[in-house]
């Protein structure tokens, strides 16, 4: 369901389903759960360019993903170039939220210089 890449100072965690759903939306939890309690808590990179559907449960458990990387000071950015799925983030207002980026490099490069800055 989602694939874990630690990189120097961050990690990727890509989103390996095409629907998060109110179905797919606990196991998804669950995941991220699993995640942060094996890797703990560092600034994050979701990737979910293979996502083509995601409802409000869905849209929920991304928040708690933001929330719980922010009770830890760290951050959570997203990587979507899907228009229909930037368009929900829109009418949530989800970008005022976590910065979203259309792709893995520039939200790469946007958090290594937020980890060269805290070191």
């Amino acid at each position: 369901m989602i694939e874990i890449t630690n990189r120097n100072g961050y990690s990727i965690m890509t989103v390996r389903i095409e629907e998060l759903d109110f179905i797919k939306a606990p196991k998804f939890s669950e995941a991220i759960r699993d995640i942060f309690t094996t890797h703990g808590y560092q600034p994050t990179i979701m990737d979910l360019e293979k996502l083509y559907y995601i409802d409000s449960s869905g849209l929920s458990s991304l928040i708690h993903v933001s929330r719980r990387l922010l009770d830890n000071n760290k951050e959570l950015v997203v990587v979507c170039s899907s228009t229909k799925i930037l368009q929900l983030f829109s009418i949530a207002k989800l970008e005022t939220f976590f910065k979203i980026f259309d792709n893995i490099e520039k939200a790469e490069q946007y958090l290594a210089k937020g980890v060269k800055n805290s070191e």
